[in-house]
């Protein structure tokens, strides 16, 4: 593959519960306040993910089954549902975030998923929106916990180049912002029913096995992303998330490594083909509670000659 150098880098259920006060603990180190979310569907949902946004108790709303508190973003505007805002406030952010980890490289994934040959070599971030969606964040923030009671101090941090941008977030669990691309369409459908192992595959490979593949380049992202259709025309999609990397086990060959975090040895796999290949490390996890879809990134890609 032809390469830039990279950037240096920088420095499910069966989960125990988490004592409230312990609750408000975490949501002091996370920086944000703790908001009692309403009792719903006891924080729970099937394989097909979650309804789209009813009433009662299939509208997304749930604390974890235990009857914590669930420490909500300060900056949420909602305290029930599923909603999506537009966030004209994080464009500049998200947009020099995204460029700044956007490495100029060419692979075969570009390739196969039908990028061609002209390599963009940035973005230009057209809307930013945020997803509150009350029922999945329950789940992630119960699996966040989870694997801070489990681990406890044996984390091994994990650095990421994304590391110390947007919002705080807890170091003790290698919890980071990753990114992941689609289109205009899927993003959405995401955005409401969650990421859904079920799909792993539908739309590219499982080098590593059937789990959500993120990355912390957003061009190694861009890679899957396709433009949209109507009023999305030369438009693609990225979802900025946040995910609980937890104890992590690196690789550098392809095999279905999914059974290592299932057993409950490690909490996430990274792919490191920047060490094998030159290329790109992917995130992978196998438990759907351990990544949350914050933001959807609408943006047109820029090439040398824009």
């Amino acid at each position: 593959p032809r390469c830039r150098k990279p950037p240096p880098r920088g420095p499910a259920g069966g989960l125990p519960s988490v004592p409230r006060a312990a609750a408000r603990c975490i949501a002091e180190a996370l920086g944000i306040h703790p908001g009692a979310i309403p009792a719903g569907d006891g924080g729970t949902r099937g394989a097909g993910g979650s309804d789209a946004g009813g009433a009662s108790k299939a509208n997304g709303a749930g604390e974890p089954a235990d009857g914590g508190l669930v420490p909500l973003p300060s900056y949420w505007a909602t305290r029930d549902g599923i909603h999506i805002f537009s966030d004209p406030n994080r464009i500049a952010e998200i947009e020099r975030l995204m460029n700044e980890t956007w490495r100029v490289c060419y692979t075969r994934d570009r390739l196969l998923s039908g990028g061609g040959t002209r390599m963009p070599v940035g973005c230009r971030v057209a809307n930013v929106l945020r997803i509150e969606h009350h029922r999945g964040y329950a789940n992630y923030w119960k699996h966040m916990s989870g694997v801070m009671s489990t681990r406890g101090s044996s984390i091994e941090p994990f650095p990421t180049i994304t590391d110390g941008r947007l919002n705080l977030l807890e170091e003790g669990c290698n919890q980071k912002y990753l990114f992941h691309g689609t289109n205009p369409e899927s993003a959405h459908n995401i955005a409401r029913n969650l990421f859904q192992i079920s799909m792993a595959g539908t739309s590219r490979g499982c080098m590593f096995g059937p789990g959500i593949y993120l990355a912390e380049n957003a061009s190694k992202s861009d890679e899957y992303a396709k433009e949209g259709d109507g009023v999305y025309v030369g438009l693609c999609a990225m979802l900025l998330c946040r995910a609980v990397s937890g104890r992590v086990l690196t690789v550098d060959t392809s095999a279905d490594f999914s059974e290592h975090v299932r057993n409950g040895s490690y909490d996430s796999v990274c792919g490191d083909r920047l060490a094998a290949a030159g290329t790109f490390r992917e995130m992978i996890f196998f438990h759907e509670e351990a990544v949350y879809p914050e933001f959807i990134v609408i943006y047109a890609r820029t090439y040398g000659d824009d």
